[in-house]
């Protein structure tokens, strides 16, 4: 079982490189980045705990929400950069709450993240007694560290990170999906993710009822059932939401268009090839 840190940095200095989006439309984007990475993460059977450390109180509140535990992000220690030093505090504290768990970093702007492919991800990291970790989609950087068996993490997140952790002794796990790997620094990244499919938080910011899925069931008594993300999630809809999309049957496999709200609750649906109403 994993421990995954996530350091979320203050919003009001995230995600930069999206400019020329304005500040508050970055910090917006980046927090509903972050909302569904912890999503997916805590739903992974490997992961016992996700630790996100922040010093951004909104980011905090809801995060906390969702289910992960919040420490406060210390000032930087000298001679150590702020996001290795996040990544190092976190690990310190999840051997000291729970020495049971073994430590991995998560960096926390992966929209698309899909459950199964951490997991599978985290089952590779735990046959390996070394350290282990995940390149980013663009082939410089990092998206998962997983400490070796002994406790070691020595993060290298930065520039150039995949390149610092190989020649450091960890390990590149291989074949690893892409959701876990599509990082977003960039409009282009935020673009790639987006075709990959996207969680319920980044889908309601970004407000295009991007968000795609099949089926997973219908009961023509009550016109509601669910409905199979592409990122994994499964979300329930009510007749109303039913009713919201001019449908008048769902059948089981049916690739379906929808939009939800914050809550994971789906407010409309209706046929893929079909628009959303208003």
């Amino acid at each position: 079982m994993w421990s995954l840190v996530i350091p979320v940095k203050r919003l009001s200095a995230a995600k930069t490189r999206l400019a020329p989006l304005p500040t508050a439309r970055r910090a917006e984007l980046a927090l509903a980045f972050v909302h569904d990475c912890v999503t997916a993460a805590l739903a992974a059977p490997q992961v016992g705990q996700v630790l996100v450390v922040t010093a951004d109180e909104m980011a905090a509140e809801g995060l906390g929400r969702l289910g992960a535990r919040i420490a406060a992000e210390p000032d930087a220690a000298n001679g150590v950069d702020r996001l290795n030093a996040a990544i190092l505090f976190g690990a310190g504290r999840s051997w000291s709450e729970r020495p049971d768990l073994r430590v991995g970093a998560l960096t926390g702007d992966l929209p698309s993240l899909r459950t199964e492919e951490l997991a599978a991800a985290l089952r590779q990291g735990a046959e390996i007694e070394g350290r282990s970790f995940v390149p980013d989609a663009a082939g410089s950087g990092t998206t998962l560290l997983l400490a070796a068996a002994d406790g070691t993490l020595d993060p290298r997140f930065g520039p150039d990170s995949r390149a610092r952790h190989a020649r450091s002794g960890a390990v590149a796990l291989s074949a690893v999906g892409r959701s876990l790997r599509q990082d977003v620094d960039t409009l282009a990244d935020l673009e790639a993710a987006l075709r990959l499919g996207v969680g319920v938080h980044t889908a309601h910011e970004i407000g295009l009822g991007l968000m795609q899925g099949t089926v997973r069931s219908f009961d023509p008594a009550t016109r509601g059932g669910t409905v199979l993300l592409d990122d994994g999630t499964e979300l329930p809809y009510d007749a109303a939401a039913f009713d919201a999309g001019g449908l008048r049957l769902a059948r089981i496999g049916q690739r379906v268009a929808l939009r939800a709200d914050t809550d994971g609750r789906i407010t409309a649906l209706t046929l893929a090839t079909l628009p959303l109403p208003d």
